[in-house]
């Protein structure tokens, strides 16, 4: 467990709110702050929160407190996430939705943690990895699948064994192919409700061809 935690970059993509909601979760299940602390720096590493904070709030959540956002502070208001930040975000997903986290902060010129926000509260955006499908069809494709399907089973219906003895099957071809790209640079930016995106397993196979 210890090295798949070290190899995955997934300690990079947690927010201050997600570090809370953990917190919150931890305490529910009977944790004590100092528990809490290290599993925190068991993933966070020198991102983890100090054991002052991860106190604080652990307290905050046994006095009832529910709301892990921060309290409204009186001043200048935030503007990280205004409409102009958003837009940019927005402008630099609209080109590739698999950018790092580190190229949509470079192209529009804000910080990570502000960016990071406006992509995961604001947009509602979540990384996701890529699907492994057998093969990816298009509607004709799939609708001739399917006519032809329906086709066989009627004439079973009609000629039943007769018909299945009469299916050859041909020789088969092995195709060899070869997928460079990695797991992590399949992902994707989506909507939290919005399906993976699909990738063909690509692997060492027979294709067989039948015919009546």
């Amino acid at each position: 467990m210890a090295s798949i935690i070290e190899s995955s970059p997934a300690h990079q993509n947690f927010s201050r709110y997600d570090i809370r909601v953990i917190i919150k979760f931890s305490v529910i299940l009977g944790k004590d702050a100092s528990c809490i602390h290290k599993d925190l720096v068991t993933v966070l590493r020198e991102n983890a929160p100090s054991i002052q904070t991860v106190r604080k709030w652990v307290k905050a959540v046994s006095e009832g407190r529910d709301d892990m956002e921060d309290e409204p502070r009186p001043g200048r208001p935030v503007t990280a996430c205004g409409d102009a930040n958003i837009s940019k975000v927005l402008v630099s997903l609209s080109d590739d939705r698999r950018k790092t986290c580190e190229e949509i902060s470079t192209e529009t010129s804000m910080s990570r943690t502000s960016m990071f926000r406006v992509l995961t509260n604001k947009l509602n955006k979540k990384k996701k990895f890529s699907k492994w499908v057998p093969h990816l069809l298009t509607d004709e494709q799939k609708e001739s699948r399917v006519n032809f399907s329906r086709n066989f089973l009627r004439r079973f219906q009609t000629e039943q064994n007769d018909f299945l003895g009469r299916i050859i099957t041909g020789d088969e071809t092995w195709v060899y192919s070869w997928d460079p790209e990695t797991k992590w640079q399949s992902a994707e930016w989506r909507d939290f409700d919005e399906p993976r995106p699909e990738k063909v397993r690509r692997k060492q196979g027979a294709l067989k061809r039948s015919c009546t």
